[in-house]
């Protein structure tokens, strides 16, 4: 048993989370913490929203209140969608109602400034005369001064770059949209060059033991090219976690500062409810533990080079094993965007539609790898084909028969025979390659999922053969090849499907955290011989067109 604690990047409560959200981190994180745990593993899924995020008094003015109770708007709106879509972490975090974050961010930031690891400098930032107030990231907008494509002001979402100080092209404020001018500021600078070497040798050393994505890996060397930027973690503002020094009143230390404490802190408050709250520094310090991160690749800076830079100045808690990104998830061909409104709301969408047939379709089709599209069609196909097509036809079709031929078939079923034996004995492994952290990519265990159920729905014109006019011990062993495939399937596809495998594990008396562990013939067997005939005689959780 190894000790993991998984990660999603934290959302900003400016808006419901809509597909593209959680196509990626939510999902891909709450995909491999329930292998995981089916995999017998000790595992912490934490995570927060980003509640001191300047895009929350922003979106405040927009619809015409303020910062605080916009952040619990949408806050809990997410935590519904979350939960409408079986992806809720063990402890999510509301930093302005849980003042474990904002200690623990505070906390580990009078640790670096006095082991003299951070600076203060004078930098250029842009201050909008009209508005009189200084701008930052979701204040300003402009274009990337790399690729010059549209961008706030911290972070390029096309290519991921940090942008220096007052470094956009074409700036404007977001409030009135007036050019700003560029003034100092006194700011506190983690001077990230230092740590280049330690980094180097970090990433040698994870993506030795786990396949990092390869955007991910190109976008590190990209980076490493030149000088790796002083990254400014404090601003004047009136609205986020002060910093915590004499002298610094008015200025807060930057959210993208607070991130990897966030994980810490959340880790420390689940740790709290199930009774310790010492724990979370044992799995943070126990360099055994497995850290997973999943972000977007527009948060590859924070979490892949500022954040592993920063515990490696803290000295003491453990560094990620795997940071895992995806690319964007684009809506009809183009971008998924909360401010434009060009979205399709989580909490909206799971009302209509079953959360196992969303799941498996966004494992099916989500951007692991390369950015990719989701259509209402490829939706409403996925869902008529696979799921309420082969999937319940091939589910109904093999507990009908079973419960019809109960008394020949589960006394002296015979081996398990025919094609669907060998599908049998690959799907377990097919399934743990593709969802170990190492290599993780539900895209491969949707597919073979997919793969294995189309096969058993082909085959079951054979098996009603069989039935008819075949030898009674052949068709009792191709029976049971159907269920023990069955059973595999209901084991196997429960970190995509959990309603769904629920419902079907529970019948055929199995407990989903089976992992690869079987005699599954034997265990259904047994529970029927125990039983009875309690099976039901369809499986109505997928529909065949939305509503």
């Amino acid at each position: 048993m190894t000790s993991y604690v998984v990660t999603s990047a934290p959302p900003n409560p400016n808006g419901d989370l809509h597909l593209g959200h959680l196509s990626g981190p939510f999902l891909g994180a709450d995909v491999l913490t329930r292998h995981l745990r089916q995999r017998g593993h000790d595992v912490r899924y934490v995570g927060y929203s980003d509640e001191h995020s300047c895009y929350v008094p922003r979106r405040a003015a927009e619809i015409g209140s303020t910062a605080y109770p916009t952040a619990k708007l949408f806050g809990d709106r997410m935590e519904e969608t979350l939960s409408l879509g079986a992806m809720h972490h063990d402890w999510f975090t509301r930093p302005l109602t849980d003042s474990t974050h904002t200690e623990f961010v505070q906390r580990f930031f009078l640790e670096l400034w006095e082991s003299g690891t951070l600076e203060v400098q004078e930098l250029p930032v842009f201050h909008c005369a009209p508005c009189e107030r200084y701008l930052y990231e979701a204040e300003v907008r402009g274009e990337c001064q790399f690729c010059a494509e549209p961008s706030d002001g911290v972070y390029c979402e096309a290519c991921g770059l940090p942008q220096a100080p007052a470094g956009l092209a074409t700036p404007r404020c977001t409030a009135c949209w007036n050019a700003p001018e560029t003034k100092t500021m006194r700011r506190i600078v983690f001077p990230l060059e230092r740590w280049r070497e330690p980094l180097r040798a970090y990433y040698a050393d994870a993506q030795a033991k786990a396949e990092w994505r390869p955007r991910l890996i190109s976008y590190l060397d990209g980076l490493f090219e030149r000088a790796l930027p002083d990254t400014a973690i404090s601003r004047e503002a009136d609205y986020g976690i002060p910093v915590p020094l004499p002298g610094w009143e008015g200025h807060i230390l930057d959210t993208w500062f607070s991130g990897i404490w966030g994980y810490a802190a959340g880790t420390a408050r689940v740790a709290e409810a199930n009774g310790d709250r010492s724990e979370w520094e044992r799995l943070w310090t126990d360099p055994e533990t497995r850290i997973v991160n999943f972000i977007g690749f527009d948060c590859s800076f924070s979490h892949a080079v500022l954040w592993p830079a920063l515990l490696l100045a803290q000295g003491e808690l453990t560094l990620p094993a795997q940071v895992v990104i995806n690319e964007f998830y684009r809506l009809e061909g183009d971008k998924f965007s909360t401010s434009r409104g060009h979205a399709i709301w989580g909490g909206e969408f799971l009302r209509r539609v079953n959360a196992d047939a969303l799941r498996f379709h966004l494992c099916l089709t989500g951007p692991e790898r390369a950015q990719n599209n989701f259509s209402m069609k490829e939706f409403a196909d996925t869902l008529s084909t696979v799921l309420a097509g082969s999937l319940e036809r091939w589910t109904d079709t093999v507990l009908d028969l079973l419960a019809q031929d109960f008394d020949s078939v589960v006394p002296a079923p015979g081996p398990a025979d025919g094609p669907l034996a060998a599908e049998r004995a690959a799907l377990p492994g097919q399934i743990a390659a593709a969802l170990g952290a190492e290599a993780f990519s539900p895209h491969r265990a949707a597919d073979a999922l997919a793969t294995v159920i189309e096969r058993a729905d082909a085959d079951l014109r054979e098996l009603a053969l069989l039935r008819v006019s075949g030898p009674r011990e052949e068709y009792a062993g191709r029976l049971a090849a159907h269920v023990e495939l069955l059973a595999a399937v209901a084991v196997t596809a429960a970190p995509l499907m959990p309603g769904w495998s629920a419902f079907l594990a529970g019948h055929l008396g199995l407990p989903v955290d089976l992992g690869t562990r079987m005699p599954v013939w034997a265990a259904v067997e047994g529970r029927l011989l125990t039983e009875g005939t309690t099976l039901p005689t369809a499986t109505p959780l997928f529909f065949h067109e939305l509503s």
